[in-house]
């Protein structure tokens, strides 16, 4: 079954009816419990939650959903699959811990530890770069608007090509407007390289790591993007790129992008074909066009949250290592168990790791920038 998220939004924001405050903390209380329940009581629990919610006036709120077993797991694990479900919404902003400071932690970052690198190779922290401050470069200066994105200025029209590149250390987020308009959001441990100015034929940059792009629409120049694994063209459009040590996908949210296989450079005018054509809510990942109903929740990392829905206890702590720049060793036995739910990135290490502890019989150790789960 599905519980609608705007009820636990209200409850994190205090708008909840008493009816509701109560009916939720009810129903919170059973992830509690420690004994072993039968599915029939699981079933039982949940309807009854259902029942309640209707009752209290909000019919509709709870839809079926399929209850995920896992194998070799007491039948308690049942319940916690329930919880996993529905409770990392309570704890995207409630989760805290009183014995936080008393142990091994990683914070969550605070600042968007990136820089910008102009063309003489000088870098400046853009943590340093306030707003209304300006950062001169040859014939142009950067300023950073009240969104808190870069955004270029040229003093006169460029008669030579000029790169910069804005690159995100662990933990980092970085956005910023292009001279066309466009506008780039960088994830953590990432990288674009892109002229000041762009050509009279065409727009491109290169990227190394992820990036969403709001691309704005030229019918006479195509946007590319160039990186080590592949080439995308686009007019006008909505995407999200992640380019990993071992592969790629490409992630449309809207519009229409034209995808090859084949690696290109800034500046290269190779005349090159486009065979993979991706539709909204459709993604590619070097091997086959899937299907993305819900392609939004690739943008988690821009919206402030982890979502974990549905992947392996491997694939969530490799969503969290570059934001916490930390590496994990997982027990083989638990890599494939699978996760559900989206927490708060604002959430240090050892809070995330607690919430896991909690809803899967695991333990885990931090040492330094090395963390262990078995």
């Amino acid at each position: 079954m599905k519980l609608d998220k705007d009820i636990f939004h209200r409850y994190q924001q205090g708008t909840v009816t008493p009816e509701e405050e109560q009916l939720i903390n009810e129903w919170y209380a059973q992830r509690g419990k420690s004994e072993k329940v039968s599915e029939d009581r699981v079933s039982d629990i949940v309807e009854k939650l259902d029942s309640r919610l209707s009752q209290a006036g909000f019919p509709g709120i709870l839809q079926e959903r399929k209850l995920y077993r896992f194998p070799k797991w007491p039948i308690v694990a049942a319940v916690a699959s329930v919880v996993i479900v529905f409770g990392f919404f309570l704890f995207r902003t409630n989760f805290s811990n009183p014995d936080s400071n008393t142990l091994a932690d990683v914070p969550a970052p605070s600042s968007s530890n990136s820089v910008i690198i102009l063309e003489n190779n000088t870098a400046y922290n853009l943590d340093d770069l306030k707003l209304h401050d300006t950062l001169t470069g040859d014939g142009y200066f950067i300023t950073r608007s009240s969104s808190g994105e870069i955004v270029y200025n040229a003093l006169e029209k460029e008669t030579k090509t000029i790169y910069n590149t804005v690159r995100t250390n662990a933990g980092g987020i970085s956005s910023l407007v292009l001279s066309d308009g466009s506008k780039v959001w960088l994830n953590a441990k990432s990288e674009i390289r892109y002229p000041i100015n762009f050509a009279d034929k065409n727009r491109e940059v290169a990227l190394q790591g992820e990036a969403y792009f709001e691309i704005e629409k030229d019918e006479i120049r195509p946007f590319y993007i160039r990186s080590h694994q592949h080439t995308i063209k686009v007019l006008g459009t909505k995407f999200n790129v992640q380019n990993q040590e071992n592969g790629f996908v490409s992630t449309l949210l809207e519009g229409k992008i034209g995808i090859t296989d084949e690696r290109t450079e800034l500046g290269e005018n190779a005349n090159l074909n486009f065979p993979i054509v991706l539709h909204p809510n459709q993604a590619y990942n070097g091997q086959q066009v899937t299907d993305e109903p819900e392609a939004y929740k690739v943008l988690d990392w821009k919206e402030g949250y982890f979502d974990f829905s549905g992947l392996t206890l491997e694939q969530a702590c490799k969503k969290m290592e570059p934001w916490y720049n930390v590496s994990f060793e997982i027990s083989k036995e638990l890599k494939d168990k699978r996760i559900y739910g989206q927490i708060s990135k604002n959430k240090s290490l050892r809070q995330v790791l607690v919430l896991f502890e909690k809803i899967q019989p695991i333990s885990y150790e931090i040492n330094g920038n090395e963390v262990t789960i078995k």
